[in-house]
């Protein structure tokens, strides 16, 4: 998969840190591009990232929450 869906979730869990939730907020270019909030597991807004879906998605850390 290789584009994003606006309120498609992702997650991250790291053993130092904690699980991250991340959330689209904005596609553009078809999915292909786009911003994700990024909240921790309290719901406290951590970070935001904007750009490409291939490039978030090859990080190998950030998995599809499925449901």
């Amino acid at each position: 998969m290789q584009e994003f869906v606006l309120g498609q979730k992702w997650i991250m869990a790291d053993a130092l840190f904690g699980t991250f939730i991340g959330e689209v907020i904005e596609v553009s270019e078809g999915g292909m591009s786009g911003s994700v909030l990024i909240t921790d597991d309290q719901g406290n807004e951590v970070d935001t990232f904007t750009g490409s879906a291939a490039e978030f998605q090859a990080s190998g850390e950030w998995r599809l929450l499925e449901g």
